[in-house]
């Protein structure tokens, strides 16, 4: 058998890793938990992706509990329903939306994080 040379076990390392990131690109992600629906379910945070796609579950990312939430994805609009957020977009600005109220946000620009208060 031929050793794989330092190169080869490289490429394949390198090869696994975007993979990876190519898998989790768009998926929203958080240790606070949460999930795709059609809904957006109360108490929630949650942000409906833009230009009507869908998630697994449905168009609405919600967010079950206070905390920082990683995001990597666009989003048209959060909805608050008794927990107030703070939406941030890639180039460092932010949104907030209100407890008990929803509000657009800006589909052109990637939202990169939700700070849910509580």
């Amino acid at each position: 058998m031929r050793p794989i040379s330092r190169f080869t076990a490289w490429a394949t390392t390198l090869a696994t890793a975007v993979g990876a990131m190519v898998v989790l690109a768009g998926s929203p992600a958080s240790a606070n938990g949460g999930y795709w629906s059609i809904s957006c379910d109360s108490p929630n945070a949650c942000l409906r992706l833009s230009l009507g796609r869908q998630g697994p579950g449905g168009p609405f990312w919600n967010m079950t509990g206070c905390g920082v939430y990683g995001i990597n994805d666009f989003h048209d609009r959060g909805y608050a329903n008794g927990r107030a957020f703070d939406v941030h977009y890639a180039d460092q600005r932010w949104d907030r939306v209100e407890a008990w109220t929803s509000r657009g946000l800006d589909p052109n620009n990637r939202v990169t994080g939700v700070t849910v208060l509580c």
